[in-house]
Order: C-alpha cells, then sequence, then structure tokens
C-alpha cells in the first residue's frame, strides 16, 4: 500500500495543503473555471458543463465549500427541498494560490 507523504516544513500551512487540494485535481479546477465564467449556478447546471457525473461534482462543491473557494446561497443543513446555487469566490481562490506560490517559490 503507498503511503501518503506530508512535508515536515512549517511553511507547508493549512491554506498550502487547501491549494494542493484543490488546484491539484482537474475536476475542481473545472468546477471553479465554469463558476467564475457563469456566475451562480446549481449543481445540475455544473453536472451539465463539466466532464464529472452527479455523484462526483457534489463529492467537489463539498470540498471547494469546505476550502473556501465557492459560497452557497443557502446554508449547509437548510438545503433539502432546496436548489442551491454555487459561485466561485475569486478573492478565496487568489488567497490560495498566493499561499501555494509562497510555499513553492519560497518567498
Amino acid at each position: 500500500m503507498p503511503r501518503i507523504t506530508q512535508p515536515h516544513d512549517d511553511a507547508w500551512s493549512p491554506d498550502v495543503e487547501d491549494a494542493v487540494a484543490t488546484f491539484g485535481n482537474r475536476s475542481r479546477n473545472e468546477i471553479l473555471r465554469f463558476l467564475t465564467a457563469n456566475g451562480p449556478a446549481s449543481r445540475g447546471d455544473i453536472v451539465a458543463a463539466v466532464s464529472a457525473g452527479e455523484p462526483s461534482v457534489a463529492k467537489h462543491l463539498i470540498a471547494l465549500e469546505q476550502v473556501g473557494a465557492i459560497e452557497v446561497d443557502v446554508e449547509a443543513g437548510r438545503r433539502h427541498g432546496r436548489s442551491p446555487r454555487y459561485s466561485a469566490n475569486p478573492a478565496r481562490i487568489k488567497e490560495l494560490l498566493d499561499a501555494h506560490l509562497r510555499y513553492v517559490l519560497e518567498e
């Protein structure tokens, strides 16, 4: 079984971890690109536009929301029977990218 390694480096911050998880995944990048270009969208709209199925998109939306890369207009726990709309959070995306660049370039 392969080992999952984590850098033993104080510069490897939670934001760097989130950036690697977010931007190291093609589906998440595709979802972010779609939301950035098309504004708020329902999960169905996202599924129709990207090359991933509904269960996969649902999983990625949860992960993107947890790191703050997207925002949702209906708060968690109140979504039953509703169709939340998802939007990219450009400020947070830039924060994550900046953290990753600082780590990689050792700035």
